[in-house]
C-alpha cells in the first residue's frame, strides 16, 4: 500500500508528491493553503472506499490521484480509504465475485465498457449531473452524453450514466521520433502526420532500408492489444458501421464484415509480407513497443496516450525538444478517416445500503466532482490521455509533443465508443485475440473472422 494514501500528509510528504508533479508541470488541486488550512466539515465523519485503478498506467498518474484525494478530504472532512487495483481485478472475476459477496466499493474507477457486468449494482447519476453539478464543467462534458446511450445501447437503461468518464484516449494514435527521420534523411515536415496506409508503408521501408530500424514499427497479439490498439482505426475507415464489435442492439456480431477481414488483412501484411514488425508479433504489446521506442529500436509506434506519462519520465529531454511527436491514426489507402474509438477512464457510484447510504452516495458525488475541477482534469490531460472536458481542450495546444492536436483531429468526425455489453471482455478480448494470433502466424484472415464471428453469436444467444 501507498505510504501516502491512509496517513496525513506531512509537509515533508506534500513536498514529494507535489514537487514531482511541479516539475512535470502538473498542478492539481491540491495546494499547500489547502493542505494546511482546517477541513471543512460538510461530510466530516463520513468514509467512502475509493477503488482506483487508472493509477497503475504510470507512477505519475498514481501521485495525481492520491493528490486529488488528499484535496478531496481537506475541502469536505470526507475521509477516503483508497484501494490501489489492477485492470485485470475487473476484466477477470474479482470486482464481480466481490459485488455478489457484499464486498463493494462506494465508487470506483474503469473503463466504462467494462462495468456492463457490474450494471445492476450501479448508482445512475443523472440526478446529481442535473441538480448539483458547476455548470461549467456540466456543459464541458455533455458531449459525451449521446455516447453512453450508444455504448449501452442494448440496456433498457440506456439513458442511465453510470459511468462518467474523467479522461479519454483516442485509440490510437501514432508516435515517433523526429531523429529517426533526420538519420533515415526524410524530411519530417511534408510527411508528418501519415496521410494512409500507402503512405505508412513507404516510411517504414525508408526506415528499414536506410538501417535506422530493423523493425520500424509493430502490430500486435497479446490478449488485452490485438483489440484495441491500431487495428479498429484501420477497420472503422474501411467502413464505420460494421466496424463495431456487434450491432446497436446487441444481437450479431461483425467480425466476418468486410471491413474486419480487409483491416486484419492489413494488419497480418505489415507483419508477414512487408516484414516491418517485429518476429514477437503474435505475442508483442504496445507497452513493449513503447519501451523498444524509447530505446531508439522502434521509429513508429501506435500506442494508447496513457503511455504519455512514461515519455515524460523516461524522456523528458526529448518531450521538451519536440523529438518526440504524436499524430492522428490514417486510414486503409482509398478510404477516408472516420473518427477513432474513444476510451475512457470513468468514476462509478456502487448503490449503497442501511441508514448512512444516502450521504455515502453524496460523499461520492462531491468526490466525483473533485476529479472535475479545471486544475485536475488539466494535470491528468497532460499525463495519461486527454480530459474529459471540452471547455479545456484549447489550453492544453502547444506542447512540444503536439498530442492534443492529434487527439482532436482523431475526434473532431464522429467519435465512437466500443460497446459496454456484460460479455464484452470475451468479445473484444478473450475470443478475438486467438483468432489474431493464427491469422498473424500464417493462417487465412477471413476463415479466422468467421469463426471468431460464429462464437461472438453463439455467446449472445445466451
Amino acid at each position: 500500500m501507498d505510504k501516502f494514501t491512509n496517513k496525513p500528509l506531512s509537509r515533508r510528504d506534500f513536498m514529494k508528491v507535489t514537487g514531482s508533479l511541479a516539475a512535470l508541470g502538473l498542478t492539481t488541486s491540491l495546494t499547500p493553503d489547502l493542505l494546511y488550512a482546517q477541513s471543512k466539515t460538510d461530510l466530516k465523519g463520513v468514509t467512502i472506499d475509493y477503488w482506483c485503478m487508472v493509477q497503475q498506467q504510470n507512477p505519475i498518474v498514481k501521485k495525481l490521484c492520491i493528490s486529488i484525494v488528499k484535496a478531496f478530504e481537506k475541502r469536505t472532512g470526507c475521509k477516503v480509504k483508497l484501494t490501489m487495483e489492477g485492470y485485470g481485478s475487473i476484466i477477470g472475476p474479482k470486482y464481480r465475485t466481490n459485488f455478489v459477496a457484499g464486498k463493494k466499493p462506494t465508487v470506483f474507477d474503469a473503463c466504462p465498457r467494462w462495468t456492463g457486468q457490474l450494471r445492476d449494482y450501479i448508482r445512475p447519476m443523472n440526478d446529481f449531473i442535473d441538480k448539483s453539478w458547476y455548470a461549467q464543467s456540466k456543459a464541458g462534458v455533455e458531449w459525451f452524453f449521446p455516447m453512453n446511450q450508444r455504448q449501452n445501447s442494448g440496456f433498457s437503461d440506456k439513458d442511465a450514466i453510470k459511468d462518467l468518464p474523467f479522461i479519454y484516449i483516442a485509440q490510437a494514435p501514432v508516435v515517433t521520433r523526429k531523429d529517426h527521420w533526420k538519420k533515415a534523411g526524410i524530411d519530417f515536415d511534408s510527411n508528418w502526420p501519415i496521410r494512409d496506409t500507402d503512405h505508412y508503408l513507404e516510411l517504414c521501408k525508408a526506415f528499414k532500408s536506410s538501417g535506422v530500424t530493423e523493425y520500424p514499427t509493430e502490430v500486435y497479439g497479446k490478449i488485452w492489444d490485438a483489440g484495441d490498439t491500431q487495428l479498429n482505426g484501420w477497420v472503422r475507415s474501411v467502413d464505420k458501421e460494421t466496424s463495431h464489435w456487434i450491432n446497436a442492439d446487441w444481437s450479431k456480431s461483425y467480425g466476418d464484415s468486410d471491413a474486419w477481414i480487409k483491416g486484419l488483412q492489413f494488419y497480418v501484411d505489415v507483419f508477414r509480407k512487408h516484414g516491418y514488425s517485429s518476429p514477437d508479433s503474435p505475442q508483442s504489446s504496445d507497452e513493449a513497443a513503447v519501451e523498444q521506442l524509447i530505446r531508439g529500436r522502434k521509429t513508429l509506434v501506435h500506442c494508447d496516450f496513457l503511455n504519455r506519462g512514461t515519455f515524460l519520465a523516461r524522456l523528458p529531454n526529448e518531450m521538451k525538444d519536440g523529438t518526440i511527436q504524436w499524430g492522428p491514426h490514417f486510414p486503409i489507402a482509398g478510404n477516408k478517416k472516420l473518427g477513432a474509438f474513444l476510451v475512457g477512464m470513468s468514476l462509478s457510484i456502487v448503490k449503497q445500503e442501511g441508514p448512512d447510504a444516502g450521504i455515502k452516495e453524496q460523499a461520492a458525488w462531491e468526490f466525483i466532482k473533485e476529479w472535475y475541477r479545471p486544475e485536475n482534469q488539466t494535470a491528468l490531460a497532460k499525463s495519461s490521455g486527454i480530459c474529459a472536458r471540452k471547455d479545456l481542450w484549447n489550453e492544453l495546444k502547444g506542447a512540444p509533443d503536439r498530442y492534443v492536436e492529434a487527439f482532436i483531429e482523431m475526434v473532431e468526425e464522429d467519435p465512437a465508443m466500443w460497446t459496454n455489453h456484460p460479455k464484452g471482455v470475451d468479445i473484444q478480448y478473450n475470443l478475438f485475440a486467438p483468432h489474431a494470433q493464427k491469422a498473424l502466424g500464417g493462417a487465412d484472415v477471413a476463415t479466422e473472422m468467421k469463426a471468431y464471428a460464429a462464437e461472438v453469436n453463439k455467446i449472445l444467444k445466451l
